[in-house]
């Protein structure tokens, strides 16, 4: 449980005219993941898988445009999908068929987004011309009457808001009169009336401002309230098509849903299909394909085989050498498996390194409760999220964490018993000891908290090293750790601030740790002849300073334990205080005391417990993980066609 699924290097040799078989049945098996290492690039298999690709990139497009969605939370009871049966000879008739398909669609879409288009660029410009218009009306200006004048000339354009300020400084000097105002959209309306002999000059500083006149209204023959009339019509009756091409894109995303999602499904199968055959080790005759499964999975490969192929193939099973990194596989009970979400924000743990996951299950909820020690509340997570888990049946990642929240709430309960407290009240005498008459005492037990979590870290890394066989490492560096940080933990609550016991025996004892922790590995790699001494003797002095250094910062950032406690009670207690208050108002008193209750403890319970999952979150990553964990690992994806929107039959055979 501690380290992951232990796994096997499988070698399969077939003949090659049985690899679509052999890979159906690898299909069926759905354990098997294959090494791609080889760079290998085949021209006939390159081009599909970019034909593949392609058409991936282009059902991406359709499906981000008609905002289809992929995944759905689901209630109560999983929601049945209507899979599209997709039966060929091969992948490249698959191919074609998908592109075809692909190419039809996305024209159909294509042409009504381009209507839409069409349709907004010509509301944008008119909405441009009727706020104008509104302008001009307003002014009584018609734009017919001044084309006649004779000793001035006028110009309504319009400008980019950017260069308003600037133009209107630069006309300024010149005998004009103007007149701006915003009209949305990043522009605004100009007004511009000057003399002939000025309205060259005029109207170079104009185009020197990129300022766009109206022909439309420059040309308008009619009255601006006339021309307005018509326009606003003409606005409403464009919002009608709009309204009509709207509605045939929403038809078009629940006629063609299903199916986009089907073809991209596809798509990713063919494309992941000749991926693999484009690695798979060839010859004039054979194949050879090579991957690793869980070792107890062994017998069920050879079963599956032997359906598809008979006695046609040759499996091979030997342990991974020592320079490769097999995939990693988290193997946990059901009831720790949520928590492996949390691990997985990190990163995967190595094959040869400890999964902290069942530890992070125990601790993460016994920190999380101490920081939100509260029966009342702690039930309420506790209750609402092991229902939700319940209710919801996807996507997984949800119910994980409903059932991270419920195991967060059962520690909440179990402290809120050690403290006597529920819904920010004292409602029976402490099982253990009230944490705010005795503030000192709970902040002392936070940090003996960390320092047994720092200390199981170092434990972890110890074991880890030795799973990889660096047993130098293992006994000079991690061992030196557990011994310095666990005595010094040790001697602190028994020798507190005495000196004369400290020098009576516990320094001597933590400055030989320490020696050894920085002389233990130049010491040993000059026995054994390893590195050079000074090289490792300056790294061991550089990164057993630094853990001095960051030791005492890790251990007391769990003192936000104590923080976060007192925060949960001091919000609670101001709930109490307000509703106090407010309870002495006539008439309504009661119902506002009430409201205030009821509301204050739920805005606790979704604040306070948001912000201590952070905090806890952060006490895992950064105090603990650091001290052992790599988070590196591969995360194991095995050979298997996705067929959640499409059912393959190929060659005749269900896969």
């Amino acid at each position: 449980m501690l380290l992951p699924e232990r796994m096997s290097k499988i070698t399969i040799i077939c003949l090659q005219k049985d690899l679509d078989l052999a890979l159906s049945a690898l299909n069926r098996f759905g354990m098997l993941h294959v090494e791609r290492s080889r760079s290998i690039k085949h021209e006939f298999y390159r081009s599909l898988i970019e034909k593949a690709e392609k058409a991936s990139s282009k059902l991406d497009s359709i499906i981000k445009q008609l905002n289809i969605k992929t995944s759905r939370t689901v209630l109560f009871k999983h929601r049945k999908i209507r899979r599209i049966r997709v039966s060929v000879e091969d992948w490249t008739s698959i191919l074609e068929s998908v592109t075809k398909d692909t190419l039809n669609i996305e024209e159909e879409v294509s042409n009504a987004f381009k209507s839409l288009e069409e349709i907004n660029l010509e509301i944008v410009d008119l909405e441009k011309n009727v706020r104008i218009l509104e302008i001009l009306d307003r002014f009584n200006i018609n734009p017919k009457t001044l084309k006649h004048l004779k000793k001035t000339c006028a110009c309504i354009a319009a400008v980019s808001t950017r260069h308003l300020i600037s133009l209107e400084r630069a006309l300024s000097n010149f005998p004009a009169i103007h007149y701006s105002e915003e009209i949305g959209g990043g522009k605004a309306f100009v007004f511009v009336v000057t003399t002939r002999k000025n309205f060259q000059t005029v109207e170079k500083i104009l185009k020197s401002y990129d300022v766009k006149p109206f022909p439309t209204l420059e040309r308008a023959i009619q009255e601006p309230s006339i021309a307005l009339s018509t326009m606003q019509s003409h606005l409403k009756e464009l919002s009608r098509e709009r309204e009509s091409v709207l509605k045939h894109i929403r038809r078009l995303s629940e006629k063609y849903g299903n199916r986009i999602l089907a073809l991209r499904e596809a798509a990713w199968n063919i494309e992941e299909s000749l991926k693999l055959r484009e690695t798979v080790f060839k010859t004039e005759r054979i194949a050879q394909i090579v991957g690793y499964i869980p070792q107890s999975s062994f017998i069920n490969l050879k079963k599956h085989l032997k359906k598809s192929l008979g006695e046609r193939f040759v499996i091979f099973s030997n342990s991974h050498a020592s320079g490769e990194d097999p995939p990693t596989v988290l193997r946990n009970p059901s009831f720790i498996k949520p928590f492996e979400m949390i691990t997985k924000l990190y990163g995967l743990p190595k094959y040869d390194e400890v999964d902290p996951t069942p530890i992070m299950a125990v601790t993460f909820s016994l920190i999380f409760g101490l920081m939100f020690g509260d029966i009342g509340h702690g039930f309420t997570l506790f209750f609402g999220g092991l229902v939700l888990s319940f209710i919801i049946k996807s996507p997984e990642e949800w119910r994980s964490f409903c059932k991270i929240l419920s195991a967060c709430g059962f520690g909440a309960v179990i402290a809120g018993l050690l403290f006597g407290e529920a819904f920010g009240k004292h409602v029976f005498s402490p099982l253990w000891f009230d944490p705010f008459e005795n503030v000192i005492t709970f902040l002392v037990f936070s940090l003996v908290i960390g320092g047994i979590q720092i200390t199981i870290g170092f434990i972890i890394n110890l074991f880890n090293l030795a799973f990889k066989g660096r047993h130098v490492d293992a006994f000079t560096v991690a061992l030196p750790k557990i011994i310095l940080y666990g005595g010094a933990m040790y001697f602190l609550m028994e020798c507190k601030l005495n000196f004369n016991l400290w020098l009576s025996g516990p320094l001597l004892y933590l400055a030989c740790a320490l020696v050894f922790l920085f002389f233990g590995k130049p010491i040993a790699n000059a026995i054994l002849k390893k590195d050079k001494v000074s090289h490792v003797l300056g790294e061991r002095i550089f990164e057993g300073s630094e853990l001095l250094l960051s030791l005492l910062g890790n251990t007391m950032s769990y003192s936000r334990i104590l923080a976060l406690l007192m925060a949960h009670w001091a919000l609670l207690t101001a709930t109490y205080a307000i509703s106090s208050l407010v309870s002495t108002v006539p008439m309504i008193g009661n119902i506002l005391e009430l409201v205030i209750i009821v509301g204050g403890n739920i805005f606790v319970i979704a604040f306070e417990g948001l912000i201590v999952f952070i905090h806890t979150l952060r006490l895992h990553f950064y105090e603990w993980f650091s001290k052992f964990y790599e988070g590196t690992g591969t995360d194991f994806q095995p050979f298997k066609y996705q067929q959640r929107f499409t059912r393959i039959i190929l060659k005749g055979k269900q896969d």
